[in-house]
C-alpha cells in the first residue's frame, strides 16, 4: 500500500504506540482488499469500552485526527430507570466514568447514539466516513450519499485516531452501484406507517443479502424518517450496506444511473405477497401478551418522540406493562424543556439517554419479561433470534398496546 509522509511517520511509531496499532490494523485491513491507498475519513463513530485494547489504542494518542462521536451503550443511571439489577448497574456505571476520564480528554464527544447524524455527525455527499453499527452505515452511504464501508468498531476507531480509512469498497464509485433491482407495485405506499416500511425493508434485506439495492416505487415525497425505518434493517435480514432509492436517494436520481447503465443481477418484484412475508418475519408471538413495550432504535428524534407524547397525553400505561422510550442525551435535553419528558413520565413510561435499545438485557431486568412489543424492524429482528417474543406494530398500534395492556384490542 502506498503511504503518505505522515502514515509512514505514524507506522513507524512517532505518534506513539497507539497510534502505530491503528495504523497498523489499517494497513492489514485494506490489503485484505487490494486497497492501494488511504483516504481522508471526515466523520468517525466508533463504539468505546474500557479495558486493555482500549489503553492499548490510545496510548500516545493526545488527539482524535478525526471528529468523532460515541455509539450507544448501557448507562448505569439509565439502566436503573429500566429496572435492571442494581450490581448490573453499578458494573455499568463504574464502566462507563472510566472510559469517558480516557476518552474526552483526545477529543472524543461522548454522544451515545446509534444515530450520529441526529446530532451533529453528519457526512456530506462524497466524503468518506468510518462507522460501526449498520443502521448507521446504510443511511449514511444511501440517503447523505457518503461513503464508508461495513466498519466493525476496532476499524472506527482505528480512523479516528488516524484520520484516514481505505481506499476500498464501497469508498469507489464504481463499487457503489446497484445489483439488485426491486420494483415495488401494487402497494399503498402513501399511506404506510414506519412499520409497514420496516416490513419491506426487512424482506429486501433477505432478499439482496450482501449485494447493493435500487429501489423503485417509494414516492418522492418520502420523510427522512421513513427512509430509516425502510433501510435499517436491511443490514439485519442481510448485509446491505447502500440502498439507492429511486428519484430520492443522491446517487439514484434515475434507475440507469443507480445502476451504473447497466443490468441489474437480478430483478425482484415487492407486492403484498412479499410486504406480508417481511411483516410475518417480525412478529413471533403468539398471542396478544405485551409485557414491555418500547421505541429508539435507531434512537428516537424529538417529532417521534412528541408523537408518542401526543397519544399518551392524559392516558396512563396499563400497571402490568412497561414502556421504555430511548434516545440521544440532548434530544433528550430538548423533549424534557419540551414537556415531553414530563408527560410521557406522568403516563407511566421512561425516557432514557445512551442506550441502545436494540441489545437490551432481558436477563437484568429485576422483574423478568419475554414479550415485547416495537414498532422497529431492526430492534425486533436482533430480540427474535435472542428468544424474546414480539409484537410488530407501528408507533400508534405499540401505544394502544402499552395503554390497554394487550395487542391489537
Amino acid at each position: 500500500m502506498r503511504l503518505t509522509d505522515e502514515e509512514k511517520r505514524m507506522f513507524q511509531g512517532e505518534y506513539g504506540s497507539g497510534t502505530q496499532k491503528a495504523i497498523t490494523m489499517l494497513i492489514e485491513y485494506g490489503e485484505v482488499f487490494g486497497a492501494e491507498k488511504m483516504v481522508k475519513v471526515h466523520n468517525a463513530h466508533t463504539g468505546v469500552t474500557g479495558g486493555q485494547w482500549t489503553e492499548e489504542m490510545l496510548a500516545g494518542v493526545q488527539n482524535v485526527r478525526a471528529f468523532t462521536t460515541t455509539h450507544a451503550g448501557m448507562a448505569g443511571s439509565a439502566g436503573r430507570a429500566l429496572g435492571l439489577k442494581e450490581e448490573f448497574c453499578k458494573q455499568a456505571e463504574a464502566e462507563q466514568r472510566k472510559t469517558l476520564e480516557m476518552i474526552i480528554p483526545r477529543g472524543f464527544i461522548p454522544a451515545m447514539s446509534c444515530a450520529p447524524y441526529m446530532i451533529g455527525n453528519v457526512p456530506t455527499a462524497g466524503r468518506a466516513f468510518s462507522w460501526p453499527g449498520s443502521q448507521g452505515i446504510i443511511v449514511a452511504n444511501s440517503v447523505f450519499g457518503a461513503r464508508g464501508n461495513r466498519d466493525a468498531m476496532p476499524a472506527s476507531m482505528s480512523s479516528a485516531i488516524t484520520g484516514v480509512t481505505p481506499d476500498m469498497l464501497l469508498m469507489q464509485k464504481q463499487n457503489r452501484y446497484g445489483q439488485v433491482h426491486f420494483r415495488i407495485e401494487d402497494l399503498d405506499m402513501e399511506n404506510f406507517t414506519e412499520a409497514d416500511y420496516g416490513a419491506i425493508g426487512y424482506f429486501i434485506g433477505s432478499a439482496a443479502g450482501t449485494k447493493n439495492v435500487v429501489v423503485e416505487g417509494i414516492p418522492e415525497n418520502v420523510s427522512f424518517d421513513m427512509l430509516k425505518f425502510f433501510m435499517s434493517p436491511q443490514p439485519v435480514s442481510g448485509a446491505v450496506a447502500i440502498c439507492h432509492v429511486v428519484g430520492v436517494t443522491p446517487e439514484a436520481p434515475t434507475l440507469e444511473e443507480a445502476l451504473g447503465n447497466r443490468k441489474p443481477e437480478e430483478s425482484i418484484k415487492i407486492g403484498p405477497k412479499e410486504y406480508r412475508e417481511g411483516w410475518e418475519g417480525l412478529h413471533s408471538a403468539k398471542n396478544d401478551n405485551v409485557e414491555i413495550v418500547f421505541f429508539g432504535c435507531p434512537h428516537l428524534n424529538i417529532a417521534e418522540i412528541g408523537k408518542i407524547t401526543r397519544l399518551l397525553k392524559g392516558k396512563k400505561i396499563a400497571g402490568e406493562v412497561r414502556l421504555f422510550i430511548a434516545t440521544s442525551e440532548q434530544v433528550h435535553v430538548l423533549a424534557h424543556n419540551m414537556g415531553y419528558v414530563d408527560t410521557i413520565e406522568k403516563a407511566g413510561g421512561v425516557v432514557v439517554s445512551g442506550v441502545c435499545i436494540q441489545g437490551f438485557p432481558y436477563p437484568q431486568l429485576k422483574e423478568p419479561a419475554n414479550t415485547a412489543a416495537t414498532n422497529s424492524a431492526r430492534a425486533a429482528s436482533y430480540q427474535i433470534r435472542r428468544g424474546i417474543n414480539i409484537q410488530y406494530g407501528s408507533t400508534e398500534d405499540c401505544i394502544n398496546a402499552a395503554i390497554t395492556g394487550t395487542w391489537g384490542r
